[in-house]
């Protein structure tokens, strides 16, 4: 137990492998329980997917019945637009229809006149037969277009069928007769029995008015059997829509089923797809079962993984903590990517180790690069205070110095603490870089003319070298006139650093499509392919510029300072001894929100 101030805490120290256990168990619980809910989900999915097949069954059923019918009603009024038929001769029209009959395979082909008295038949049918009572034969004399009955006795065969009928028109347009095709439901029944079926389902077909037309399990059914109206289900689909239900009683036999009842598209009629429940489920019952063992055994097979896998990565992990021990005990100088060796793991582990590696890598280069910077800056301010010593004994004792020489030391004086100001300058424009911003102050000035200035400040300073300008008299551009010196200056200073006394240096500005073009070529000692891109890095030197004192941060700070201004810019050389060309390419007319733009460093 440990105290700390007024507080008291007990601190306990969890294994990693105990931490890992902790963590698969708050994991798999969670899991679990899901995995359970998805099992119960994805059965009820099964389940109604079962149904949505059914009623696919009965769509498609419903379809090959809505077929058959309108080809009933076709074929009536086919044979009503025939010359015999509407000339209603009883003789004429016997053989007539009893050729249709013979040749469609119907139960019975009969014509009627607007009486409801019998003309022909292909059946002759009983004396005084009359079926002007019928409603459908009243439905097709007021509507005088073709209809469908509903099951009904027919008249002229004895037993239940399903009547097609059409008027016959004269030539006035009046109705002349009635053309009745009467379907049996036996025909219909043909036609469902094609329908493929899995063992103990049964498709039944139920009429407008609720009676049954036939069911593939019962051939014959009493017409008080046939009469399902009363049945919610039945009601539910006639007036349209779909039901599926896990609930259905058979129509016979009361047996517990599963069933889809669609009405169908043309005709109303309603078509239903029952199947035992016990039969219908029994596969997914055996699924679910072996589901929820194989739940069981892998979940334990999951926790004896997981201890497992949780004892083998707590030991590997302790043996990485011990060289993250020896990292961080500073040892850099007596650090190699070979004492940290990979673990072997051959998973995230060796990443691991190889990022330690890097690190390790990372932490080294950058202390040599410190190192190396803050040697340099340590050697340029003695070299910029040493004289600054001695000129300040100089003038403290005015005999020692003409008044001529008195003038120089004091220049010398002012060029050593301009050039201690630019060093002081670098070095804060560096840091705020790294803290992420710095200001432009954008305005509109002559570009040529900051150009030329920058030139004859160089020129005085660089007697040994020949600066040369090209460019047009006047560009006026909108930036930052104190920024773009900055980075004129730094570019032209270092061309005459680096290259040999008697050298040129040449400044080309150009304009073109809004934007404004600048390079700054020499013939001095150049660049490797690879130094092309690194010298634009952080306290960046080449493998030549190390010779020359140095902190490697001008030209990062160019870069900087024309990307603020939306700019870019690149290097060029032919390789070491061919000189070196830097470009910067700016829009005369930076994009910005106001007077003053924040620069933004790396990253």
């Amino acid at each position: 137990m440990t105290f700390s101030g007024e507080s008291m805490y007990l601190k306990l120290r969890i294994g990693l492998r105990t931490k890992l256990m902790i963590g698969v168990s708050l994991v798999l619980l969670p899991l679990l329980g899901l995995l359970l809910v998805g099992l119960e989900e994805n059965y009820e999915m099964r389940r109604t997917s079962l149904l949505n097949n059914m009623r696919q069954t009965a769509t498609t059923s419903g379809l090959l019945i809505d077929v058959l019918l309108q080809d009933a009603r076709g074929l009536a009024q086919t044979i009503a637009a025939e010359a015999a038929s509407r000339r209603l001769e009883p003789d004429e029209l016997r053989p007539f229809v009893e050729r249709l009959t013979a040749l469609t395979g119907l139960v019975n082909l009969a014509v009627f006149d607007t009486a409801g008295h019998l003309v022909a038949a292909s059946t002759p049918g009983p004396a005084g037969l009359d079926v002007s009572d019928r409603s459908y034969f009243q439905e097709v004399l007021q509507t005088k277009e073709p209809v469908v009955s509903e099951v009904l006795i027919g008249r002229l065969v004895g037993r239940p069928a399903v009547i097609a009928a059409a008027p016959i028109l004269g030539a006035d347009g009046q109705v002349r007769g009635v053309v009745s095709v009467n379907l049996g439901l036996d025909q219909l029944a043909r036609r469902m029995f094609d329908i493929e079926l899995r063992p103990g389902q049964a498709i039944f077909v139920v009429d407008p008015r609720g009676r049954l037309v036939f069911h593939t399990a019962r051939k014959e059914s009493s017409w008080e059997e046939r009469d399902l109206s009363g049945r919610p289900e039945i009601q539910e689909a006639i007036a349209g829509n779909p039901v599926l239900t896990t609930e259905f009683r058979g129509l016979f036999r009361q047996d517990p089923r599963i069933a889809a009842l669609v009405p169908t598209l043309q005709h109303g009629w309603v078509v239903g797809v029952t199947w035992g429940t016990q039969e219908a489920f029994e596969d997914l019952n055996r699924i679910r079962r072996l589901q929820l063992a194989a739940f069981v055994t892998i979940a334990l097979l999951v926790i004896v993984g997981a201890w497992a896998l949780a004892t083998y990565l707590s030991g590997r992990v302790s043996r990485l903590v011990e060289h993250a021990h020896v990292l961080g005990s500073g040892a850099l100088g007596e650090w190699s990517p070979i004492k940290l060796s990979r673990l072997g793991t051959g998973d995230e582990l060796d990443e691991l180790t190889d990022a330690f590696n890097h690190m390790a890598n990372e932490l080294k280069a950058e202390r040599e690069r410190r190192e190396m910077f803050i040697s340099s800056v340590a050697h340029d301010m003695k070299n910029l205070t040493s004289p600054l010593s001695l000129a300040a004994q100089l003038l403290r004792d005015p005999s020692r110095q003409s008044p001529d020489a008195r003038e120089r030391t004091l220049a010398r004086l002012g060029h050593q603490t301009a050039r201690i100001e630019r060093l002081v300058s670098d070095l804060l424009d560096a840091s705020r870089l790294d803290a992420g911003h710095f200001n432009l102050i954008l305005q509109p000035h002559d570009l040529m003319k900051l150009v030329r200035g920058v030139i004859e400040e160089q020129q005085a300073s660089a007697t040994g070298h020949r600066l040369v300008l090209e460019g047009p008299g006047e560009l006026d551009v909108e930036g930052d006139p104190e920024r773009l010196a900055q980075v004129l200056t730094n570019l032209v200073s270092n061309a005459i650093k680096y290259s040999p006394e008697g050298g040129e240096v040449r400044v080309t500005v150009s304009a073109a499509e809004g934007l404004v073009h600048v390079q700054v070529m020499d013939n001095g000692m150049g660049l490797h392919p690879q130094e092309l891109t690194e010298v634009f890095e952080p306290y960046a030197r080449t493998a030549a510029a190390r010779k020359i004192r140095g902190l490697g941060l001008g030209l990062y700070i160019c870069r900087a300072i024309v990307e603020a201004h939306g700019g870019t810019i690149r290097a060029r050389s032919e390789g070491l001894g061919k000189g070196t060309t830097f470009m910067f390419t700016i829009p005369s007319r930076p994009p910005r929100s106001g007077d003053t733009s924040t620069l933004l460093g790396p990253g």
